[in-house]
């Protein structure tokens, strides 16, 4: 292959591409949080026995998973400040459609950990006069956590992958800011190659470190 690499240009506009990294990494966080209160609002009303509880919110998490998420950020900034008169940022509007995605997603996967949980277990603690505080500590909680981590982790990294959604209505985040560089410098191959190991290089700890945590809540709770 007959190309000069020069990854010298990565340090001579680092600090374009330093403000795309927080800005991506702004838009992770809350998006994240965001989607975890979105998902844990959600959680009781699905599983709710009222109806009119249930189906509002059954609604909700089916029209937003049914919906690609670039499709929720496009439509986000160009057709709610038609039909609402509400315009966001684009940044606010990455955040917000990001987080309602995650957070139906998050409410699914919330429930599903809770359902898991044998309600014979529950019974029995009950029967040898275990509080309900400790059923929650002791039985629940680390039985539910270990079945929605996985799943959990899996819906964080689609969380950061999304954040490059918002380079469609030019949100400086880093794949955006890579994109103006790669046409400034006529540079692609390198600052591609950076923008893809910055997404490598924060998914595989975070993997990492989700299944440590998740054996050792196995250890502690389940190995004797």
């Amino acid at each position: 292959m007959d190309y000069d690499w020069n990854f010298g240009i990565l340090w001579e506009y680092r600090g374009m591409l330093w403000q795309g990294v927080l800005t991506t990494m702004r838009i992770v966080g809350l998006s994240v949080v965001l989607g975890i209160v979105i998902g844990m609002l959600l959680t009781p009303l699905r599983m709710s026995d009222h109806a009119i509880l249930r189906w509002p919110a059954t609604a909700i998490i089916e029209v937003f998973r049914s919906a690609p998420p670039l499709v929720l950020v496009v439509w986000s900034y160009y057709c709610l400040p038609i039909l609402t008169g509400l315009t966001l940022p684009g940044y606010w509007t990455s955040v917000v459609a990001i987080s309602l995605y995650s957070g139906v997603y998050f409410a699914e996967i919330f429930r599903s950990g809770v359902q898991a949980v044998d309600r014979g277990l529950i019974e029995a603690a009950h029967s040898v006069g275990m509080s309900r505080l400790l059923i929650l500590k002791r039985i629940i909680i680390p039985l539910a956590f270990l079945r929605i981590m996985p799943p959990f982790t899996g819906q964080c990294i689609m969380a950061i992958k999304n954040s490059v959604l918002g380079s469609y209505i030019a949100v400086g985040e880093i794949l955006y800011e890579g994109q103006r560089l790669s046409t400034h410098t006529f540079r692609p191959l390198e600052i591609l190659t950076f923008v893809a190991l910055f997404f490598i290089f924060t998914i595989m700890p975070l993997s990492l470190v989700a299944g440590a945590i998740e054996r050792r809540v196995y250890r502690r709770y389940f190995r004797r």
